[in-house]
């Protein structure tokens, strides 16, 4: 009786499943040791720029103290200035002197705000003080409304300009209005020149 070995016999998918198995191994070991090198060289190519950069001070530090060894002490400028002349106190008709309840009489004769340009003051700073574009379409939508403006389908740029329009000219608005500028005749000041007068 004879014993015949027969040899594992491969096909070819599993002989190219090798093939690719080796190639990917030997491509992956191949961009590690290229990534190893690079990174060994860009940290020696940053080490010798510090070096370089601690040479170039240290010769700068070098030049500069021997030029000024070699110029003296007085090319540097003096350590200490000596003052021109002594302080001296102040004479009594160069301060001028106000008498205190003279000085309460013409606090007193100041203008003061009424309580109607107070409150005007305020209103113009709470105006200046709004951002509108900081706010929601919703909430402008509200603040529009409050104003009596027409919000319905108005974009949020519009609305905007609109608000800013309103607190510019300080009026309000006819309902369904945008807000643009209304000028009364009453508010147009005159203008006189020279020769009017």
């Amino acid at each position: 009786m004879r014993l015949v070995l027969e040899k594992p016999f491969l096909t070819s998918d599993q002989r190219m499943s090798g093939v690719l198995n080796d190639s990917v191994t030997v491509g992956v070991l191949l961009a590690m040791i290229f990534g190893a090198i690079t990174f060994y060289l860009y940290s020696r190519m940053m080490q010798n720029e510090k070096r370089v950069g601690l040479l170039e001070n240290l010769l700068l530090s070098l030049k500069m103290s021997t030029e000024a060894s070699l110029m003296g002490a007085d090319m540097l400028g003096p350590e200490y200035v000596e003052p021109v002349s002594g302080s001296t106190p102040l004479k009594e008709e160069d301060v001028d002197t106000m008498d205190e309840d003279k000085y309460a009489e013409m606090l007193k004769e100041m203008p003061t705000l009424t309580e109607k340009e107070e409150k005007e003051k305020e209103d113009v700073t709470r105006k200046m003080d709004a951002n509108y574009e900081s706010m929601s379409l919703k909430e402008l939508q509200a603040l529009g409304r409050q104003k009596g403006l027409s919000v319905h389908s108005v974009k949020k740029k519009d609305l905007i300009d609109s608000l800013k329009n309103l607190d510019v000219s300080g009026s309000e608005p006819v309902p369904g209005d945008m807000g643009g500028f209304s000028v009364s005749l009453a508010e147009i000041v005159p203008v006189t020149t020279p020769t009017d007068a």
